[in-house]
């Protein structure tokens, strides 16, 4: 390979990190404005929350068109912003998302006295309080 070609190969290469890196940082910029809109924070903490108690608690279980009618609206309003349905889909998808609402909802728990993932008398009883104050959690839920 000639010189030309190695300089050209590796300007190529290089333009090609460099827009990946673009790429990489618009899309974080744009998870950034999922990430930051107060509605779809607290729905997806919300639906989070519901999930684990769901999943723990023998007692309570989901309601399924109220918690479909909710992501609905969670997905509209993102759409509404400007976002497509794949972007949106992308974000609650994405691990690093779920990992952090994970942790949010670790520290909702344990701002409640649930002691860990596997208390489920705790898990309980915050479901049962979110269902009697009629919070958002608590309408995503039923008592068995």
């Amino acid at each position: 390979m000639g010189s030309y070609a190695k300089i050209l190969t590796i300007s190529l290469l290089m333009a090609a990190t460099g827009l990946l890196t673009v790429v990489g940082s618009a899309r974080a910029d744009r998870f950034d404005a999922l990430r930051n809109d107060a509605r779809l924070h607290q729905g997806l903490l919300a639906i989070t929350v519901g999930r684990h108690i769901e999943r723990t608690c023998p007692d309570l279980a989901r309601r399924d068109l109220a918690a479909n009618v909710f992501l609905l609206g969670l997905a509209t309003h993102a759409m509404s912003l400007g976002f497509s349905r794949a972007e949106v889909t992308a974000y609650v998808e994405d691990d690093t998302e779920q990992d952090r609402y994970i942790a949010l909802a670790r520290d909702y728990f344990a701002a409640r006295g649930v002691m860990g993932s596997d208390d489920v008398a705790g898990a309980c009883r915050v479901g049962r309080d979110e269902i009697a104050t009629g919070s958002p959690i608590g309408r995503l839920l039923r008592g068995g």
